[in-house]
């Protein structure tokens, strides 16, 4: 299980003041890059330009429990929930002083850039993500 915190910044809200909740998907995903280069041992930057890999969400599921505004402090949680041949489910929670505010279910597959396909983990990749598993 990968922990970050991350705050609910003006960029994020609506006029109101409350989170617009397309923002809260990139704030997931700068969560998921923080638990890339915890949990695999790469960084975004060398995965795609380097390797030439990279990891887009192919499916995601989210539910809204309650809302969140600006100057919340944001607590995701990324945990492993599946390990395939190239892809890996998410399950991404989110809290605010304890309090649950969102939750997304992500699959992402690991895609070779240059091909436009997937494909399989490297060894050590794949093992990293088994020893995650919850």
């Amino acid at each position: 299980m990968f922990r970050t915190s991350l705050p609910l910044r003006f960029a994020h809200c609506d006029p109101a003041g409350i989170a617009y909740y397309p923002r809260y998907f990139e704030l997931c995903d700068a969560a998921i890059e923080d638990w890339t280069a915890a949990v695999l041992g790469i960084d975004r930057r060398k995965m795609h330009l380097e390797m030439g890999l990279g990891l887009p969400t192919v499916s995601l599921n989210a539910e809204f429990s309650a809302p969140s505004r600006l100057g919340d402090m944001l607590d995701f949680t990324v945990t492993v929930t599946r390990a395939g041949r190239s892809s890996v489910d998410l399950a991404v929670d989110i809290a605010c002083a304890g309090q649950p505010r969102f939750a997304v279910r992500f699959t992402q597959v690991l895609t070779d850039l240059a091909k436009g396909s997937s494909r399989t983990w490297p060894p050590e990749f794949l093992e990293r993500l088994k020893k995650e598993l919850s």
